[in-house]
Parts: C-alpha cells; sequence; structure tokens
C-alpha cells in the first residue's frame, strides 16, 4: 500500500547524498567551515557540481563574495564535529579551532581543505540562483583529491562509512558496494 506524504517532506525520500563539511574564506582569508547535505553532481563534462544553502549561513555569504569553496568528505568518525559545525555559525566562532579539525592549503583556491577528511573537491562558482531564502550554486570542479585506500575509481563502500542525512535528525552511513 502506498503512504501519501507532504511534498515538503518529499525530499527525504532522495537527500542521502553525503554530508560534506564546505569550507571557505573571507575577503582576509579567514577559513570557516558549515555542515551541509544539499548537494549533487550537475554534469560530469565539464565537471558541475551545485550546492544549496540558505540566506541564514555564513557560508552563504563568503561563497558570494569569493566565488570559491571546497567540498570535504569526512567519514562517520567525526560525526560529532559534524554536528558542531553544524549548529554553528562560523560568524562568530572559529570552528577550526573549536572542533580541532585541520586547515591545510588547497592547491587551487584559497579557502583550505580539511586535513581529517579523506576527500576534497575544490570548486569556483560559475552561477547561482536564488529561491526564497536558498542560493542554489553551480560550480566547477576545478580540482579534487582522494586518499587513495578509498577509492579505486568508484568509493570502497566497505572501507570508508560517509554520512548521509535522511532529514529530522535521521541519518544512515554507506554499506556494502556491488556491480551488475
Amino acid at each position: 500500500m502506498l503512504k501519501n506524504i507532504k511534498p515538503e517532506i518529499a525530499y527525504r525520500l532522495i537527500n542521502h547524498g553525503p554530508v560534506v563539511l564546505i569550507t571557505t574564506s573571507d575577503k582576509n582569508g579567514k577559513p570557516n567551515i558549515m555542515t551541509l547535505a544539499w548537494l549533487t553532481v550537475v554534469n560530469s563534462e565539464p565537471p558541475l557540481i551545485a550546492i544549496a544553502m540558505g540566506k541564514q549561513a555564513y557560508s552563504q555569504k563568503l561563497i558570494k563574495k569569493t566565488k570559491e569553496f571546497v567540498v570535504n568528505i569526512p567519514d562517520k568518525k567525526l560525526i560529532k564535529k559534524i554536528l558542531y559545525c553544524g549548529s554553528h555559525s562560523g560568524k562568530n566562532t572559529n570552528k577550526f579551532k573549536n572542533t580541532l579539525l585541520t586547515p591545510i592549503p588547497s592547491e587551487k583556491i584559497i579557502p583550505p581543505k580539511i586535513k581529517e577528511c579523506f576527500a576534497h573537491i575544490e570548486c569556483k562558482v560559475i552561477n547561482r540562483y536564488k529561491f526564497s531564502d536558498v542560493t542554489l550554486f553551480i560550480s566547477k570542479i576545478i580540482y579534487a583529491d582522494v586518499e587513495e585506500k578509498f577509492f579505486d575509481e568508484y568509493l570502497k563502500t566497505e572501507k570508508i562509512k560517509t554520512i548521509h542525512h535522511l532529514g529530522g535528525g535521521w541519518f544512515a552511513e554507506t554499506g556494502k558496494r556491488f556491480k551488475l
């Protein structure tokens, strides 16, 4: 039997991409971290992704000014730090200091990568769209790296557990991968 659900929560059926940590910088190079679950692939050639964030997010203001950010992909071991970064604003808080996460230089842009994350995707914004109080940033991937032991052209989900937000405080982790 099918259950009717409100359109306002239908996103929870498809929202379980990995939770990531977005790093940004202000005009003086001061870094910030934001937890984000709203991201998607837009295209592979050229490599484009989209991230969406509300106007209340300090990171949204930074990205609008600098047009750069890093998608840092954490594993389940960082869950407490991920939750902290998602519940505190970076406007007056140094999340790197408070979480003991380590900023390391990016290859092509100013915002730093997070050393404790197993993969990083450096992005430059090429377009943005506003929907109500949310901005969707369409961004080109200009550099990416990943710990070799977790990637063989595909994510080794048996070896690394990414976190997936289901909505309303619920999360899941990756399981066994398979090929047909």
